[in-house]
């Protein structure tokens, strides 16, 4: 589904609900959105840095939130104005996020950010201005969520949102590296990337046509040879920094693969019979 397809998508829900609606990328960035520009009342109140830092963190706090618990979240804005967010994927990795709001659930909230918004402009520039906020009964706030939803699930089981972030499998694999000298749990993992076990598992095998567990202990052996070769760490050391548990079964597993204990490897380097 290219730019323009999705634009469509969005409009369609906008004609549905009168929310604005937005797509935004895994790093809360605006893809796309319709209508295109923010409602007068959200346009004036962004001018402003410090405020349009503000909703920023307000918005990013509620996508945390629908990432972490993987479902469509409804929030207020600080000005009390009704959003909504789901989480995208595209083969289990997060690609971004479907987005709506800006309407009030009662005649009392749009009147407020029309006051607001009056006093935030120059008195000689407020003569005629509104907000233009649209209000929603709250009942229908929540249907309207639930047809959100099931776009975003569609989007989402459709992998029509491809995003440009690294794959599962490439962030499973930094991840590892940068915490080699720890205990790595799967479990852990896909805590720290916020994916299913099946989704690092499926993924990291294609992608690298090895098991997670299997490239774990080859690269924990691999950083053990050049530390053997190219440090003056002892054994003992050199088990805890590349994550084994004890010097014991460090000896263990290296000597199942390289035939010899790790000692004896690091003489043999020495001594010239293994090339570091």
């Amino acid at each position: 589904m290219n730019k323009q397809e999705i634009r469509s998508v969005l409009a369609e829900l906008y004609r549905i609900t009168g929310f604005r609606v937005s797509l935004h990328g895994a790093n809360y960035e605006e893809i796309a959105a319709y209508p295109d520009t923010l409602l007068p009342f959200c346009k004036y109140v962004q001018a402003i840095a410090s405020e349009r830092e503000e909703c920023a963190r307000c918005d990013r706090t509620a996508c945390e939130r629908a990432l972490n618990e993987r479902s469509t979240q409804i929030y207020k804005c600080r000005f009390g104005l009704i959003e909504a967010v789901s989480p995208l994927y595209s083969f289990g990795t997060l690609t971004g996020f479907l987005m709506m709001g800006q309407v009030a659930s009662c005649e009392e909230d749009a009147k407020r950010c029309d006051e607001l918004l009056k006093r935030l402009c120059d008195s000689g520039q407020s003569e005629g201005l509104a907000a233009e906020i649209p209000v929603v009964d709250e009942n229908m706030v929540r249907s309207y969520v639930k047809i959100m939803t099931i776009c975003a699930s569609y989007l989402t089981l459709s992998n029509s949102v491809i995003g440009t972030k690294p794959t599962v499998g490439e962030l499973a694999k930094k991840y590892i590296g940068e915490n080699i000298d720890k205990k790595l749990v799967i479990g852990d993992i896909c805590e720290e990337l916020k994916c299913s076990k099946s989704t690092l598992l499926t993924s990291f095998k294609r992608q690298y046509g090895i098991t997670v567990n299997s490239y774990i202990t080859e690269l924990r052996l691999d950083t053990a040879v050049r530390l053997l070769c190219e440090s003056d760490l002892n054994i003992s050391e050199i088990a805890r920094e590349t994550g084994f548990s004890d010097q014991s079964y460090f000896s263990k597993v290296f000597s199942a693969k390289y035939g010899i204990s790790p000692g004896r490897y690091r003489l043999n380097s020495l001594s010239g019979v293994i090339k570091s």
